[in-house]
């Protein structure tokens, strides 16, 4: 299959927009959690051919180091994958704030919580962005590991796809030095449907 598959630049505004308002739901759930104040990026949005993607994730994450990844399935017209990742000195400043003492942290807490973390922001922004495209969405339970390099993710999820569109974002907590980052992948369909809305909503006004 060889979809010619774009967004205009009026595209690319309307989907900003609205992911801008459903991060806002994110935003304030994570921060309701953590009892502390944390942003999300303006979200940058890109749809890439399959064979560009590692470099992208190589490239924009700096996966050379010790990250936790947790990747979850979205079900449903709007198709696709959240991945949330982490850098290991975060992970451990989330734990922290999460309630834990040094003694306490080890890898299956850590991970416990970015699971969480992860569930959080799929149905925030994903569940609020199938709503503004009157879509309907349900998640499979994440699942997450650990990598040295970008390598190390096996090439199950990424098989899915022939273009991908990622729309990413950086959870920052800024007296807490968490710095993590949210790409959504979508599959090809998807990603025609999102136009599709994105157009309705153009036209109504």
């Amino acid at each position: 299959m060889n979809l010619e598959i774009s967004l205009t630049e009026d595209e690319i505004d309307c989907l900003q927009e609205l992911m801008n308002i459903a991060y806002g739901s994110a935003t304030a759930a994570i921060a309701d959690i953590f009892d502390a104040f944390a942003t999300l990026t303006i979200p940058r949005i890109k749809i890439l051919n399959l064979s560009e993607l590692k470099n992208y994730l190589k490239d924009e994450l700096d996966l050379e180091s010790e990250h936790f990844v947790s990747l979850q399935e979205i079900n449903g017209s709007l198709n696709g994958e959240n991945m949330f990742v982490i850098d290991r000195e975060s992970a451990t400043n989330v734990a922290l704030k999460f309630g834990l003492d040094d003694d306490e942290i080890n890898d299956l807490e850590i991970s416990d919580i970015i699971l969480e973390i992860t569930n959080i922001l799929s149905s925030s922004t994903i569940g609020k962005l199938a709503e503004d495209i009157q879509s309907n969405v349900s998640f499979s339970p994440p699942s997450i590991k650990l990598i040295n390099s970008v390598d190390d993710l096996n090439n199950d999820f990424i098989n899915n796809y022939e273009k991908v569109i990622i729309i990413s974002t950086r959870l920052i907590f800024e007296d807490l030095n968490i710095d993590g980052e949210l790409l959504i992948l979508t599959t090809d369909n998807s990603i025609l449907l999102i136009k599709e809305k994105l157009n309705n909503i153009i036209d109504s006004f």
